[in-house]
């Protein structure tokens, strides 16, 4: 793959139950409605196993991929946001609850960043969810503070698409329309109307 420069921004598709596109955000750097400042994903291949056959290395074992998941650090992500993809409840009163019955939904994600020419560059992972670990604070001091991204990660399972089946991952690198097109529709695709 091209060297990527840049996280211009992250779109996330929230599934219902029946596997239809509910919502679509997309996190791009407007004001108050957060940013992206880093993503890695990992487990594109699956480990290699040798075969050894007249004591030697004869044949290798590889297919499939690994254990697909996206790391992604966000900041200022939209508390709305934060809270549909981890499954968080809102309780009477209007505060946040997780617990026993916290369940995040199934989503989609594409994030997009360029080449070294200025190509635009789509990654996707057509099925998964979104977990965070924890929630940090800090005492403040009389210097200025560079506030830091919160981490998510994003475990990402092979699509039921219809055409997509079994597959993880998707990407593109360059500037065709219809490409761009494609590959957003068949990872994010659009919110069905009840």
């Amino acid at each position: 793959m091209s060297t990527l420069v840049g996280f211009k921004a992250l779109r996330i598709a929230v599934h219902d139950a029946t596997g239809k596109v509910k919502a679509i955000h997309k996190i791009e750097g407007k004001d108050s409605l957060g940013g992206m400042i880093s993503g890695e994903i990992e487990g594109l291949s699956s480990d290699p196993v040798k075969v050894y056959a007249s004591n030697r290395a004869y044949y290798v074992v590889q297919k499939g991929t690994g254990d697909v998941s996206a790391t992604l650090s966000a900041l200022d992500m939209p508390e709305a946001v934060e809270n549909e993809i981890l499954g968080y409840e809102t309780a009477t009163g209007g505060f946040t609850v997780i617990g026993e019955n916290t369940e995040p939904p199934y989503c989609s994600i594409m994030m997009e960043s360029e080449d070294l020419h200025g190509k635009k560059a789509l990654l996707g992972l057509f099925k998964g969810k979104f977990s965070k670990d924890g929630i940090s604070i800090e005492t403040k001091t009389n210097e200025n503070v560079e506030p830091e991204g919160t981490e998510y990660t994003f475990s990402a399972v092979a699509s039921d698409k219809e055409g997509f089946e079994g597959q993880v991952f998707a990407k593109y690198v360059g500037d065709e329309s219809a490409a761009i097109t494609a590959i957003e529709d068949a990872v994010i695709g659009t919110v069905s109307l009840p």
